[in-house]
């Protein structure tokens, strides 16, 4: 059968979840997003699968974020054809060599709106812990509330925009409420003192067993003295009374980040990469 590009709709849900269960860690965003919402284009955006004999080998997330799961060379040409000149998202997200194929297609096809960025992440490594961490746990972790959404909020924009290079706000107002649910959530934890968040890290996707950790975040003013491991403990502990998997993707030129996260007992096992715009 000649390879195609296929829309898919309700009733493939399970075979994309099948598809992207071939490998859980590295495809943890769009396999959380399919079994919350199902493949629903007004909460995720439109999903098409890549098939050869019937076999999807290939699967792009069209929505806020652009996904790529799974390598084929074909793929590729045919998903920037389906992406268009157009663009909608505010990232490009995926496993390296299929994400940095596509922004490279995308960028030569249609420069102008495909081009221009504000960063591109070539190599994160990607890396998992299957048990609780050894180091010593700092005792004043919690999860945090919404009682501490202010200092929160001041919290993740600072990340945000130390990461991204901008400010999360260039889109409009909408990084409020994704603060406030992470909250609710109970998926963000942290450090407070005199009523300031000074450490935090928060769970992003979750499937099952499995989250990742996202957000790290410390204090400018402590930053060097010896924080982050033992709160980075901390919250391990306990985000992973309720997910025992847990999974994180790092710059490659962080190295103090990744010597932290090996230290904890994160090992690596693939490699993402992420366009911003």
């Amino acid at each position: 059968m000649t390879p195609r590009l296929r829309a898919l709709g309700g009733a493939d849900r399970h075979e994309a979840l099948a598809f992207l269960a071939e490998s859980p860690i590295e495809n943890l965003f769009l396999a959380s997003k399919i079994a919350a919402y199902g493949i629903d284009r007004r909460r995720l955006g439109n999903i098409h699968a890549f098939e050869r004999d019937g076999r999807i080998t290939s699967l792009l997330l069209d929505g806020g974020t652009v996904f790529v799961a799974g390598f084929d060379p074909e793929a590729l040409p045919a998903f920037v054809g389906q992406l268009g000149p157009v663009r909608r998202c505010s990232s490009i997200l995926g496993p390296s060599v299929s994400v940095l194929g596509l922004y490279v297609g995308l960028s030569e096809r249609w420069k102008g709106s495909w081009g221009n960025v504000s960063n591109i992440r070539k190599r994160q490594p990607l890396m998992l812990l299957e048990q609780p961490p050894e180091a010593e746990a700092d005792p004043r972790v919690r999860q945090l509330t919404r009682d501490d959404y202010t200092s929160y909020l001041d919290a993740s924009v600072h990340m945000y925009t130390e990461e991204i290079g901008s400010s999360p706000f260039k889109y409009g107002s909408g990084y409020e409420r994704f603060v406030m649910q992470r909250l609710v959530d109970r998926d963000a934890y942290g450090i407070v003192e005199d009523g300031k968040v000074i450490f935090k890290a928060d769970l992003g996707p979750k499937l099952g067993r499995q989250a990742q950790l996202q957000g790290v975040w410390v204090d400018p003013a402590l930053r060097g003295t010896g924080l982050s491991v033992p709160a980075l403990s901390g919250m391990l502990r306990l985000a992973m009374v309720r997910y025992p998997q847990m999974s994180l993707y790092v710059n490659d030129f962080n190295a103090p980040a990744i010597r932290a996260y090996e230290r904890l007992g994160f090992a690596e096992i693939g490699a993402l990469a992420t366009v911003h715009y």
